[in-house]
């Protein structure tokens, strides 16, 4: 009877290895990042991947501001920057996770350096961009599409000249064509959303 049980819960361990790896870089949006699940407290990530790799501490926001959060596996090709839930002060809860460290791999592909038609493939239809050279510049409205709602990504243009058309407070279409003769790239740092 121990022998059947220990089998089975082998077995069982066997079929869940992936949620309980630690080693694990894969990130499935609205899902996890590794294992940072939506919900999950700093005890909760510091349980998963050890006290010793989670620092609290201060991290750069919008327009200037510092936000409370933390980096995992800080100054390693699997550093993450975790922010906090703002609307729960009394407990640490994952909000956003931002992907610093390149070990970390989208299941759906998902990457830095990817053009405006890749993204657009990856989201099941075109979306809209933040015109440039702004704080919130090149970030990408996913309104309806598969990324909606589960990840933040900023693209810049990888061409020099730049037409004043493509700049400031405004959206545009990532079929402009305007827009794609700047050949934006995806940049490092996408966030994940895990609210």
């Amino acid at each position: 009877m121990r022998r059947i049980l220990t089998c089975l819960l082998l077995f069982t361990a066997f079929l869940h290895a992936d949620e309980f790896d630690p080693k694990d870089n894969t990130i499935v949006l609205g899902k996890r990042v590794g294992l940072i699940k939506p919900g999950m407290t700093a005890t909760d990530i510091e349980r998963a991947y050890g006290k010793q790799n989670l620092k609290l501490q201060k991290i750069p926001g919008a327009e200037g501001e510092e936000i409370d959060g933390a980096k995992l596996f800080a100054d390693s090709d699997r550093e993450l920057v975790i922010v906090w839930d703002p609307d729960n002060d009394k407990k640490q809860v994952v909000f956003d996770v931002r992907v610093v460290g390149t070990a970390w791999k989208f299941e759906n592909g998902l990457k830095a350096g990817m053009t405006v038609e890749e993204v657009e493939k990856i989201n099941g239809k075109p979306f809209k961009i933040a015109g440039f050279e702004w704080d919130y510049g090149g970030y990408a409205n996913f309104d309806g599409g598969k990324l909606s709602g589960k990840a933040s990504i900023r693209f810049n243009p990888s061409t020099e000249n730049v037409p004043e058309y493509l700049s400031g407070d405004k959206q545009l279409s990532s079929t402009d064509k305007q827009l794609r003769a700047a050949k934006p790239l995806v940049e490092e740092g996408i966030s994940v959303f895990m609210r």
